[in-house]
């Protein structure tokens, strides 16, 4: 068994490259230019690419969230183990069921929006078209991540280049005449700026993709910060190029575009590019199928990831952590026949129009659900680092925002992404909204169901044996059944080096802090030690530090007294005082638990 099996990860084998160019093709660079960037133009004219670059913006700043949480999270899962880890299991839960809706309906809205443009344009039939993407998508997707980040380098370049072309060819046309966006000359109404930012925020989303592979990625906890904001600044930085080509194209040429249009971008492609214009118009449909073949290859690997990870959890069935040669074969199999099903479900009742449009707004609407839940991530986890950092001689408000950036940087991604998902959710057909509230829900109920069956029942029968040891436990005191070698006690001025050395000695995780005269102030972790820098651990004190409470238990009580003081407190550690309030021992949930394991059981006539 290799040591992915044994941990539950898999073989890290994916660089930067590999990582950069899956999750940039997953965002279809070219095909978020004919559907999302044509309503962005339709609605703000000419002031659409500093719509474009004000929603890069504020993709950007649920982007460095991802980045801050992915340094902390470098396992599989993403979103639902940021949530799980940070927040609790059951959040993690309803996280990742939401990632799961989000992904393998945001790439099958590139399934159906490349199967409308290749049927309008080549005039191929509507299940010929599923046919010509479903199959190779789903063929790479089972080979496995590695040979679909080959396809997606060398698809990725051939779409960059043959956009930059077309930006060539557009100046080309129009002599070099170029125009300055300015929302003062070109009035557009809050309404249409509004939908416009929630259009030109749907382009960058690649990067929503990256983290659930994190326990595939060499070095992630670089990797992937580095790889979400080149998606988010090269994904969105492109997408502005080329809106503002066509506007310029738009207004140099005196071009006007029906109302009735449903292909905008496309059709100007085809008659205002000159002798060019046919080649490009038939290459950009055929690029189309390429888009949509990233996108599924993309987000599929991220949903089967999450599905790996929350059977490995045991929130999902265990079957779904099986692997067979690195491969998550059964999370990755139940995804692609997901894939295959559902559209073919939707299509039997909507036509392929209308199923983009339906799939593209309720799982921009679950997309925007998870990142919420990212950002309260970072805010638990920011707010516990923040609170734990060393204290200066002297503070001013640059100190205290600078130890709570993280939070500011969450806080501003959670209100952003808030407002977005009501506006939307408000805006949109209401029977999408509800169809993306009823998921919501059974995830909830199955969270529910989950949590009272894994319950074992209130009044269910104490054995005689069980009877027995709990008497003879209730005769035990605190200080007969705590290790005098395990005992954690450090001075509230003992330097922050050595309480560091003497927990790790210990390998215990916390002590009680005491003053001069021997009486409990607090309990310190472990983990608020390494998170300051190595400075402050090397000349820091421990009274620098924010200390959480701690808890007394007297030396002659018993140790279910202890174990009832553990629960009611949700503590691990209890400071074990005498009749004067002065530590004479701790003893933790460990001691406990051993005293349970080594006390004799009787024997049973």
């Amino acid at each position: 068994m290799t040591e992915s099996d044994q941990k539950g990860e898999f073989v890290r084998h994916l660089t930067f490259k590999d990582v950069f160019f899956l999750s940039f093709g997953g965002m279809s660079p070219l095909l978020s230019i004919l559907t999302y960037a044509a309503f962005a133009i339709t609605l703000t004219g000419y002031d659409a690419p500093i719509i474009m670059i004000i929603g890069t913006l504020l993709v950007l700043v649920n982007g460095l969230s991802v980045t801050q949480l992915s340094k902390r999270f470098s396992s599989s899962g993403g979103y639902y183990t940021y949530a799980f880890q940070a927040l609790s299991a059951r959040i993690g839960f309803d996280t990742g069921w939401m990632y799961i809706f989000y992904s393998i309906l945001y790439a099958l809205a590139y399934l159906t929006g490349a199967m409308f443009i290749i049927t309008a344009v080549l005039g191929i039939p509507t299940y010929y078209s599923f046919l010509l993407i479903i199959v190779p998508s789903v063929t790479f997707l089972l080979i496995g991540i590695k040979l679909s980040s080959k396809y997606a380098l060398y698809a990725v370049g051939i779409e960059v280049g043959l956009m930059v072309t077309i930006v060539v060819l557009s100046f080309f046309i129009t002599h070099g005449a170029a125009y300055i966006p300015n929302p003062s000359v070109y009035h557009i109404s809050g309404g249409d700026i509004a939908l416009g930012i929630l259009f030109a925020m749907s382009i960058p989303t690649g990067y929503g993709s990256i983290a659930p592979v994190s326990g595939e990625i060499e070095n992630p906890k670089r990797v992937v910060g580095r790889s979400v904001i080149s998606v988010i600044l090269i994904g969105g930085g492109l997408a502005t190029l080329m809106i503002y080509a066509f506007a310029n194209l738009i207004l140099q040429s005196h071009i006007i575009i029906p109302s009735s249009d449903k292909l905008p971008v496309i059709e100007i492609i085809r008659y205002n590019f000159g002798r060019y214009g046919i080649y490009l118009y038939y290459a950009v449909a055929i690029a189309t199928i390429n888009d949509s073949i990233l996108a599924m290859l993309s987000f599929g690997s991220a949903a089967s990831r999450t599905f790996f990870r929350m059977g490995y959890d045991r929130s999902f069935p265990s079957f779904f952590a099986k692997k067979i040669k690195d491969n998550p074969v059964y999370a990755t199999g139940f995804v692609s026949m997901l894939l295959v099903i559902l559209p073919l479900f939707i299509l039997h009742y909507i036509n392929v129009e209308t199923a983009f449009i339906f799939l593209g707004t309720i799982s921009a609407l679950g997309g925007l659900f998870i990142h919420v839940s990212a950002n309260f991530s970072l805010i638990r986890v920011g707010l516990r680092r923040g609170r734990r950092l060393i204290s200066r001689a002297k503070r001013n408000l640059f100190s205290y925002l600078s130890d709570f950036k993280e939070v500011l940087l969450a806080l501003v991604g959670a209100i952003i992404s808030s407002i977005v998902l009501i506006y939307s959710a408000y805006s949109t057909v209401s029977w999408y909204t509800s169809l993306f509230l009823l998921w919501i829900v059974i995830g909830f109920v199955l969270s529910e169901v989950k949590s009272i069956v894994g319950k074992t029942s209130d009044d269910a029968d104490i054995s005689k044996e069980g009877r027995i040891l709990a008497e003879n436990l209730m005769n035990i005191r605190v200080m007969d059944a705590r290790i005098p070698g395990l005992d954690v006690i450090v001075n509230i001025n003992d330097p922050l080096q050595s309480a560091l050395e003497k927990l790790l000695s210990k390998n215990i995780p916390y002590a009680v802090v005491v003053d001069d005269n021997s009486r409990p102030v607090g309990t310190l972790y472990v983990i608020d030690i390494l998170l300051l820098p190595k400075d402050a651990i090397a000349h820091g004190k421990v009274n620098q530090l924010h200390l959480d409470k701690v808890v007394n238990i007297g030396m002659n009580q018993e140790v279910t007294d202890a174990v009832r003081v553990l629960k009611e407190n949700n503590v691990n550690i209890l400071s074990i005082v005498d009749s004067t309030g002065k530590c004479t021992g701790t003893i933790t949930e460990r001691e406990v638990l051993l005293k349970l394991g080594t006390t004799d059981k009787p024997v049973i006539d």
